[in-house]
């Protein structure tokens, strides 16, 4: 197993420093965006809101990069895309729909001929605070 003090060390304010100029990279496993389909649950109880970023394939000449924020309460959800980097075109809309305890972000092709796009993602979770209250 590798010597993980070789990339990481403590950083101001209690953070993780990334040492060398290194970063995180991704790879699958990948998810199709089709109609409906579901590329995150979260219980509301655990997390308040995320900022995902999205990287969408499909094929080598049309791909895209995401990103968008969602914030959630009992009664409904706020998602916001801050960023947005495609090839050609647009690939996947992204749909954060609530109900009194979970929130599910929905990945869908942007055209019927997109369907099967490849998705990955990675996400950045937010606690909630509070505890929940209907």
């Amino acid at each position: 197993m590798s010597n993980l003090t070789k990339f990481f060390t403590e950083g101001l304010k209690n953070t993780i420093l990334l040492r060398n100029n290194s970063g995180f990279s991704h790879k699958g496993s990948w998810i199709q965006a089709n109609p409906n389909t579901v590329l995150d649950r979260w219980y509301l109880g655990d997390f308040c809101s995320a900022e995902y970023t999205i990287s969408s394939e499909y094929d080598s000449r049309n791909r895209e990069l995401v990103k968008c924020l969602i914030t959630a309460g009992i009664d409904n959800a706020d998602l916001q895309v801050f960023s947005r980097s495609a090839t050609k075109q647009d690939l996947i809309g992204i749909e954060a729909i609530v109900n009194n305890s979970f929130v599910e972000v929905y990945v869908f092709p942007k055209k019927d001929i997109l369907k099967d796009t490849k998705v990955i993602f990675t996400a950045q979770y937010f606690e909630s605070q509070n505890p929940l209250v209907s």
